[in-house]
């Protein structure tokens, strides 16, 4: 489940509230399974529901559904797009939240066996799908709240490559 330490590392970098304080950002592995076909080789799938909870959230939501969404584009693009993310959020104050965060990933695992050695040979594919049509370095995001007309800069991280 190396994506979604992938995912993990990018949203800390990419949202200022969980690069202070990383351990506010939790992560869950639901409803995991294992495609896998009979053969000589072991190469597998996994696939799972993860879900992130974000803990006394008190920043713009769109400092983690913009890094989200971009992360998922290049990482996942292959997922539903009405079901690629789902959430809830418990109100706890007027300016904080516990989020929760809902999304499908997949991830192959190419499995080589040497019958003759007894050696198998396990390398994760997480396949990133480059968009060339957008190849900044580093992101900034800035928001306006309605009636503003001055934009604010609320998060900015680097580039993933991978």
């Amino acid at each position: 489940m190396k994506k979604l330490h992938l995912l993990r590392k990018h949203l800390i970098a990419a949202v200022p509230a969980l690069a202070r304080d990383p351990d506010r950002l939790l992560t869950f592995v639901e409803e995991g399974s294992i495609e896998f076909h009979r053969g000589p080789n072991l190469s597998h799938e996994y696939a799972f529901a993860a879900q992130l909870v974000l803990t006394d959230f008190a920043e713009d939501l769109d400092t983690v559904m913009l890094p989200l969404l971009q992360w998922l584009a290049e990482h996942q693009p292959d997922v539903d797009p009405g079901e690629a993310l789902t959430f809830e959020a418990e109100i706890l104050s007027n300016d904080a939240v516990d989020l929760a965060l809902r999304l499908r990933l997949s991830e192959r695992v190419i499995a080589r066996v040497d019958c003759d050695s007894g050696r198998i040979e396990a390398e994760h594919v997480t396949l990133r799908f480059e968009r060339d049509t957008c190849p900044a370095a580093q992101w900034q995001l800035y928001t306006r709240e309605p009636g503003d007309d001055n934009w604010a800069l609320a998060s900015a991280w680097e580039a993933d490559n991978g």
